[in-house]
């Protein structure tokens, strides 16, 4: 069972997303908050598996309510609904340390395959983010050197080009037939190596390099 917190402020989406969840039998919502003030006071008694924060019918593009979530706990998943409509604001959703994104059209299947990845630790990111992310990235300056992407083994390269594609640590492990840790260890080495602080960072790298 994993165990789920909604910020959402408009109740008839929420209620929606409770309804989904509730059928799937997997999930349990152990509250939801409407304002950012009261889900944080209800994070302090409750330690969801998961949090569920509705960007689309956010006041804001809710940059200060996940800064707010993230200085009170740093490792409980927070997983996005949003639209395509946000994409100037991926990469740095990513840098705060968000952990996944669903489409406000995406089906239940794939809200529970979300939630289930961010869950077990992977990142969840469609592979339509990565598209909309290489757009925006590509009006922006280059961040890295040809010689910094010499310093990358084939292997991370190998593993660089996966994450662009989307895949998880978990995918990529049974791809390369190595454990998602050691697939983890690799990102941290590539992104050292780049100088990038985010993943959006090491995309961004890559697209740029053109190593995608």
């Amino acid at each position: 069972m994993c165990y789920i917190a909604i910020l959402e402020n408009y109740s008839l989406f929420c209620s929606g997303i409770k309804s989904v969840l509730e059928e799937a039998g997997e999930c349990k919502i152990v509250y939801e908050a409407k304002t950012i003030t009261d889900f944080m006071n209800k994070l302090k008694v409750e330690k969801p598996d998961v949090i569920i924060f509705d960007i689309i019918h956010c006041l804001d593009d809710g940059i200060s309510t996940i800064k707010k979530i993230r200085r009170k706990t740093s490792k409980t998943p927070i997983l996005l609904v949003l639209s395509t409509d946000y994409s100037d604001f991926f990469e740095e959703y990513i840098s705060l340390g968000v952990n996944g994104f669903v489409f406000n059209d995406a089906s239940r299947e794939k809200l529970i395959k979300a939630i289930k990845a961010v869950k077990n630790g992977d990142d969840h990111f469609p592979p339509r983010v990565w598209q909309l992310l290489k757009k925006y990235l590509r009006t922006k300056k280059v961040v890295a050197s040809y010689e910094d992407k010499r310093m990358l083994t084939n292997r991370e390269i190998t593993i660089l080009k996966l994450f662009c594609k989307g895949y998880t640590y978990k995918e990529i492990g049974v791809k390369l037939n190595i454990s998602p840790r050691t697939v983890e260890t690799h990102k941290k080495n590539i992104q050292t190596k780049i100088n990038a602080r985010s993943t959006a960072e090491m995309i961004e790298f890559a697209y740029q390099n053109k190593l995608h």
